[in-house]
């Protein structure tokens, strides 16, 4: 039926006749769309230039999974922000972005790796965070129909989950209420720059004046970097998501099994976002297909998690990509190279979670102000030199590892 616009297609309609910005986004994710509204409640005129639509990739087939749990230690201060930006968020959005605070509860069929569990308990309160075992009737008050074949579970509380469609669209919300100009379904094409500056952006839509540009562009960003010498050492990996109909109480906390690793929410309508690691290498210009074998595995192991699910029905599903970078952090920071040109892409599948203090300290550093949390772990210039693997990030224990989303299971 045709009629006037909604108000919310006003908010994110196209700007016409864009010639010129202060700052040019390319990728309309949560990570471009924030950024992008902290830049423009600082007073510099911003231009976000999508190529589909806002949230349309990584941000809108995500499971939303603010993890603190076996966190890497150089992404610590980054979740710990964003624990309390993510509250202000829900706060402030028009409606609700489904943020909650849930915990994060793994679980194991293999009762020696309860040992494994008590070392990461140990380490988690260590650094601050609430963590426990838990067995028997405890474990069953979180997850109430669980297999009684699951002897353990390692249990953090402080983590959140959000439902991060919601999120990237009441962020591009914001950002257009502060004067952010979007050109959706919009592909960049170039970016221009002159003796060693940056100077335009060269889009489907004609060209766009600017002195800064930020990548922000998940796996497409080699496209535009490779070409300026930029190194950019992506790969991807494909996911898959299966959703279910509305359900009564099934888990509290996200629910994540050591081996093998089939995990699931429980968002705030009832639904349940199932998903079974790792995901699988993929071609940059290969097809994302939803696989059938997938689909019948996810569902095979969810039923043996908790078998009370096996009359669940399936109502939808999708694939989707992560960006991954060798040493399992993001790029985040200028360009060695070219004045003007800024990074933040290749989050290995942990965009989300950090977003809200990542594009805070990126607009403060954009801005030429102290970030609150360091970004220097994350600059891309690392890749131009030898990896250095700090052995802070070595497992301690035989599930210290699986906060890599694309990590094998335990054998």
């Amino acid at each position: 039926m045709n009629g006037a616009p909604t108000e919310t297609e006003k908010e994110m309609s196209n700007s016409p006749n864009l010639k010129s910005a202060d700052l040019v986004v390319i990728g309309g994710g949560i990570i471009g769309c924030w950024t992008a509204l902290h830049l423009a409640r600082a007073g510099k005129q911003v231009c976000v230039v999508e190529k589909a639509e806002i949230a349309h990739n990584g941000s809108g087939r995500n499971r939303g999974n603010v993890r603190v749990q076996l966190r890497e230690a150089v992404e610590r201060d980054l979740i710990n922000r964003s624990l309390v930006l993510w509250q202000g968020f829900e706060e402030s959005a028009r409606t609700t972005v489904e943020y909650r605070v849930t915990g994060n509860l793994l679980v194991s069929y293999d009762e020696t790796l309860t040992a494994d569990f008590q070392i990461e308990v140990d380490r988690h309160r260590a650094i601050g965070l609430d963590a426990h075992i838990v067995e028997g009737a405890a474990l069953r008050e979180l997850v109430p129909h669980i297999s009684p074949d699951i002897v353990a579970g390692f249990l953090t509380t402080q983590d959140g989950h959000v439902n991060g469609q919601l999120a990237t669209w009441e962020a591009a919300r914001q950002a257009k209420l502060a004067g952010v100009r979007f050109l959706r379904g919009t592909a960049a094409d170039l970016i221009e720059h002159d003796h060693g500056k940056v100077t335009a952006v060269q889009t489907s839509a004609g060209r766009i004046a600017t002195e800064s540009v930020l990548v922000a562009a998940a796996g497409d960003s080699v496209r535009l970097l490779e070409p300026l010498g930029i190194k950019t050492p992506i790969s991807l990996a494909l996911h898959q998501i299966l959703v279910t109909e509305k359900l009564p109480f099934v888990t509290g906390p996200y629910l994540r099994c050591a081996s093998p690793r089939i995990s699931f929410c429980q968002t705030a309508s009832g639904t349940l976002l199932l998903g079974l690691g790792p995901a699988s290498d993929i071609a940059p210009d290969a097809p994302q297909r939803v696989e059938p074998s997938k689909i019948e595995a996810i569902a095979r192991e969810t039923i043996r998690l908790v078998p009370a699910l096996k009359d669940a029905h399936i109502v939808r599903s999708w694939s989707g990509l992560f960006d991954l970078t060798p040493d399992g952090r993001a790029m985040i920071g200028p360009a060695e190279h070219v004045s003007g040109l800024w990074i933040a892409t290749g989050f290995n599948g942990h965009g989300m979670a950090i977003a809200p203090s990542v594009t805070e300290s990126l607009a403060q550093a954009i801005l030429g102000e102290t970030p609150t949390v360091s970004l220097d772990p994350f600059a891309p210039v690392r890749f131009e030199r030898p990896l250095d693997i700090e052995a802070s990030d070595e497992p301690v224990s035989r599930v210290g590892h699986l906060g890599n989303l694309v990590a094998p299971p335990i054998q």
